[in-house]
C-alpha cells in the first residue's frame, strides 16, 4: 500500500527539481531569471506568514518585521562594511529579538482585536524607518545596497549576477521551507493546529497556548527578517514604502489563493499571482482591476485554494472511471 505521503514528496522533489533548472528553461533570459527570484522571495514571506496562520492568526505586521530584516542588513553594509553574509544573518536575529519582545503583550489579544493590533505594529515599524531619517534614510530609504560577493580560493561567485543571485534565493527559501514544512509534520505542528481549532480546549489538554503562540510569531518572523535582508540585497534599494501593508496584504492573498491547510497552498499561491501579476504589468492601470477579477474568479472557483486541485482532479477520474 502506497504510504500517503509520498505523491507529496514527490511532487515537492519535482518542483525543486524544475526550479534548479528555471534559468536554462528559460534561456537565461534576464527579466525571466527576475521573475524567479522574486518568486522565490514572496514564497518565503508567504509561507513564513502561514506558519503564524496554523495558529489561527492574520498578522498584518509581518512585512514590518521582513523592513527589520532588510534595514539591518542594509545598515550593516552601509554603515560598518559588513557584507550580506554578515547582515543576512544579523537581520534575522534582531527581527526575531524585536518579534518575540512584541509577542509578548500581542499575543494576549484575539480575533479583530489581534488584527488591529498587529497592523499597527506594521505601521509604527514603517514610520519608524520614515521619522530616523539620520540613521534609516527616512522616506528616501538608503541606496547602493550591494549584493555580496563569495570567495573560496578556487570559486569566486559575485551575487550581483541574476543567475548567481536566483540560486541564493532558492537556497534559502527551500531552507525556510523546508523548515516550515518539518515543523508542521511534527508534534510541534499538530500542537499549533490544535490551538488554531480549539484555543481554550487545547489549554485544557495541558499545552502552554501562549508559550507556543509566542515561539511560533517569533520563529516565523525571524523568518521573514531573512527574507528582507535577501530583498534588500537584491533590489539594492530600500524605502518605508517597501515594507507597508501592502506587502502583508499579498502575501495574504498568496496564502489565501494557494490554500489554507498545508504548507503547498502559500507555495503555490505566492508562484501563480506572481506569474500573473507580472503577466499583467503590461495592461497599466487595468492591471489592479484584472488582478481583483483573477482573485475572485480563484477563490469563487476554487474555495480550497490551488491545493486542493490534485485532489479535485484525482475524484474527476474517479467519477470518470466508474
Amino acid at each position: 500500500m502506497e504510504h500517503p505521503d509520498r505523491p507529496r514528496k514527490i511532487a515537492w522533489l519535482a518542483l525543486f527539481a524544475v526550479a534548479l533548472f528555471v534559468p536554462v528553461l528559460v534561456g537565461f533570459d534576464k527579466y525571466m531569471i527576475h521573475v524567479a527570484i522574486t518568486i522565490s522571495l514572496n514564497v518565503a514571506l508567504a509561507t513564513s506568514m502561514w506558519m503564524i496562520w496554523s495558529l489561527g492568526f492574520i498578522s498584518f505586521a509581518h512585512a514590518g518585521f521582513m523592513g527589520i530584516g532588510a534595514y539591518t542588513s542594509a545598515l550593516l553594509l552601509t554603515k560598518l562594511g559588513l557584507s550580506m553574509w554578515y547582515g543576512l544573518w544579523i537581520g534575522a536575529l534582531v527581527s526575531g529579538a524585536i518579534a518575540l519582545a512584541i509577542s509578548v503583550p500581542l499575543m494576549r489579544t484575539r480575533a479583530v482585536y489581534f488584527f488591529m493590533a498587529s497592523w499597527a505594529v506594521g505601521e509604527v515599524i514603517k514610520r519608524n524607518f520614515a521619522y530616523f531619517r539620520d540613521l534609516f534614510g527616512g522616506w528616501d530609504g538608503i541606496f547602493d545596497i550591494r549584493a555580496p560577493k563569495l570567495d573560496l580560493g578556487f570559486l569566486q561567485v559575485d551575487f550581483a549576477n541574476r543567475v548567481a543571485y536566483y540560486y541564493l534565493a532558492l537556497f534559502f527559501v527551500t531552507l525556510i521551507v523546508l523548515i516550515i514544512y518539518r515543523m508542521n509534520n511534527s508534534r510541534t505542528g499538530m500542537i499549533y493546529w490544535s490551538i488554531h481549532e480549539n484555543e481554550l480546549l487545547a489549554q485544557h489538554t495541558g499545552i502552554d497556548v501562549f508559550r507556543q503562540k509566542v515561539i511560533a510569531f517569533t520563529i516565523a518572523c525571524t523568518l521573514a527578517g531573512l527574507t528582507g535582508a535577501l530583498y534588500a540585497h537584491y533590489q539594492t534599494y530600500i524605502s518605508p514604502k517597501s515594507f507597508d501593508i501592502w506587502k502583508s496584504e499579498f502575501a495574504l492573498v498568496h496564502v489565501i489563493v494557494g490554500g489554507l491547510t498545508t504548507v503547498g497552498g502559500p507555495v503555490a499561491g505566492a508562484i501563480s499571482l506572481t506569474v500573473v501579476d507580472e503577466l499583467l504589468r503590461a495592461t497599466g492601470y487595468f492591471r489592479t482591476i484584472f488582478f481583483g477579477v483573477v482573485l475572485i474568479a480563484s477563490v469563487v472557483l476554487l474555495p480550497g485554494g490551488l491545493e486542493t486541485i490534485p485532489q479535485r482532479l484525482r475524484n474527476l477520474f474517479q467519477r470518470s472511471g466508474k
